[in-house]
């Protein structure tokens, strides 16, 4: 079983939780309810900090943490105002205005995969901390 498999099996269940470690930096992925939905919710060094939410002009995070965050993405323009966009700037500038852009990055993942996806992308490397069974 690779690294890929056993991490989705850690994450699993209604408690599920894994430890891994990524560029220099010791990340907790654990399931936890945000309201009435079960999220996954990804702690960098043991923490979640409100500034690591921001991005750049091109989207990237601003803060090396918030790299292992899942990116927030919205149009600036609703796709309905298409046409009417089109009307007045032209075609160009309205395919920019309703172009997806990420705004933000979240702490919390809706599933196993998407998350997983992301770390496979961006952290090929990771290295998939053991998990200490306490009784």
């Amino acid at each position: 079983m690779n690294k890929w498999q056993q991490l989705e099996e850690q994450l699993k269940g209604v408690f599920g939780c894994a430890t891994i470690m990524a560029d220099g930096h010791e990340v907790t992925l654990q399931k936890r309810l945000d309201g009435e939905k079960l999220v996954i919710q990804v702690y960098v060094d043991g923490w979640i900090k409100g500034q690591w939410w921001s991005v750049d002009e091109q989207g990237q995070p601003e803060h090396p943490e918030g790299r292992f965050w899942r990116p927030m993405k919205c149009r600036a323009w609703p796709l309905k105002q298409y046409k009417e966009l089109k009307k007045i700037f032209g075609q160009k500038k309205a395919d920019e205005m309703t172009a997806l852009r990420t705004v933000a990055v979240t702490p919390c993942w809706g599933s196993p995969r998407p998350l997983i996806s992301h770390l496979k992308k961006h952290f090929p490397n990771l290295e998939l901390k053991k998990q200490e069974v306490t009784s």
